[in-house]
């Protein structure tokens, strides 16, 4: 009986694990008010799960240019992580706007709020470049 249970539940890890495939996000969404050399276009990157919660940044740009970057949802399952994510992404979208890109250095304590915050907005701006 042992033995079944056993086989029972690593056959159900297996099949839950999805085969090693990581989930794919959703796309970016954008919308753009104005027209022409004007208009200003607002991009929001995909939701990216860390394990304190959930990462997702908003650029605005306008002229071709990031303008804003500003993250619109951030880790708060406890006090520690909110203080150090909101930091982080004080810092990240500074430099978000500073550089015109994603390739920032992560900000030390919050490694994984800032790998996420790069990867939503390298979304972000991918999507804004289509």
């Amino acid at each position: 009986m042992i033995g079944t249970v056993g086989a029972m539940a690593g056959l159900l890890a297996a099949k839950t694990s999805a085969h090693g495939l990581t989930p794919k996000e959703p796309p970016a969404t954008k919308s753009t008010h104005g027209a022409g050399s004007s208009a200003i276009m607002t991009v929001t990157g995909p939701p990216i799960a860390i394990t304190h919660g959930i990462v997702q940044v908003r650029i605005t740009v306008a002229n071709g240019r990031i303008v804003f970057a500003a993250a619109t949802s951030l880790p708060h399952d406890n006090d520690d992580s909110w203080a150090r994510s909101l930091i982080a992404a004080a810092i990240l979208g500074r430099e978000a706007v500073a550089t015109q890109s994603a390739h920032v250095d992560g900000v030390s304590g919050a490694t994984y709020t800032s790998k996420a915050y790069m990867a939503s907005l390298q979304a972000a701006i991918d999507a804004a470049k289509s």
